[in-house]
């Protein structure tokens, strides 16, 4: 299949929340993390591969925004304060 044709019928849809690309020329991977419209995209992985520290949740009409993932969560749940000492 046309890489371009790919990522031009991916991006027209509603969803983004996932791609993968299985290749091995590294330009083509590259590419496709560059263009592909879509919270995560996996180069040479199974479909559900991410780690826990990684942002995940999607965009457009996929997912709830990036609030998934341990440093997401803990920034999610997290309230700044600012404190100042006297000396």
């Amino acid at each position: 299949a046309d890489l371009d044709a790919a990522i031009a019928y991916y991006n027209s849809g509603p969803f983004a929340l996932s791609t993968g690309i299985v290749t091995t020329n590294l330009d083509l991977a590259l590419r496709a993390c560059r263009e592909l419209q879509s919270g995560t995209t996996n180069v040479n992985e199974v479909p559900g591969y991410r780690l826990e520290m990684t942002p995940f949740g999607g965009t457009r009409d996929s997912g709830l925004g990036i609030k998934e993932g341990v440093t997401e969560a803990t920034r999610f749940m997290t309230n700044i304060k600012t404190f100042s000492l006297p000396w």
